[in-house]
């Protein structure tokens, strides 16, 4: 029996929203957490919609942590592009956060984990979707996101002399994973529950 070659073709019309039209930017609180900490087994994706995930837990005893960007354009730079592969077309995925915070604690913390571990981040998109399931969108779910570029710029006006911190996923296979189950209320509580450490 051969293998099975995908069929790419597209699904539906390409059309903007008169009623609801697409909006720029990102809201100023995120999630994060380590790659290695999520229970894939309880990994749940939409039996209609393999971009969809509705249940991501955690191992016992692991949680997610917010990053929080103040301002009118929280996490600038955050963007996904096509990369040409030699047999199929993939996506490299950047968040970009800003740390406004330093010293020891931060340091070894956030600053020295971010430059060496595997992550996943969780931002939410000011645009709603009619089904207000693009709100919650997944970076780093297929291949771990991971520091491309950190500074600490002490005269920077942009970062008030933080850090700015490029995490990137390279070669993801889709081009957008989101986080939605029933609603934004569900979806929400459910993060909440990550952050707090009693999702599994």
């Amino acid at each position: 029996m051969p293998a099975e070659l995908c069929d790419f073709r597209i699904a539906q019309d390409i059309s903007g929203s008169c009623d609801n039209p697409q909006v720029a930017g990102l809201k100023n609180t995120g999630y994060i957490m380590n790659f290695d900490d999520i229970d894939w087994d309880a990994l749940v994706k939409s039996s209609t919609n393999a971009s969809i995930v509705e249940t991501l837990a955690l191992l016992s005893g692991k949680k997610a942590y917010k990053v929080v960007v103040p301002g009118n354009t929280p996490f600038t730079g955050t963007q996904s592009a096509m990369v040409a592969g030699t047999y199929k077309n993939k996506f490299n995925k950047t968040a970009a956060i800003v740390v406004l915070n330093s010293g020891p604690d931060v340091s070894k913390n956030i600053i020295d984990q971010l430059a060496n571990g595997r992550f996943v981040f969780i931002f939410e998109n000011k645009y709603q979707g009619a089904n207000k399931d693009n709100t919650f969108e997944i970076y780093g779910l297929e291949t771990g996101l991971a520091a491309t570029e950190m500074t600490n710029d002490k005269y920077s006006e942009d970062t008030d002399g933080g850090w700015l911190v490029n995490l990137q996923e390279t070669n993801a296979p889709s081009s957008g994973m989101f986080l939605f189950k029933t609603s934004i209320a569900t979806t929400r509580a459910a993060l909440e529950s990550l952050v707090t450490g009693t999702n599994s």
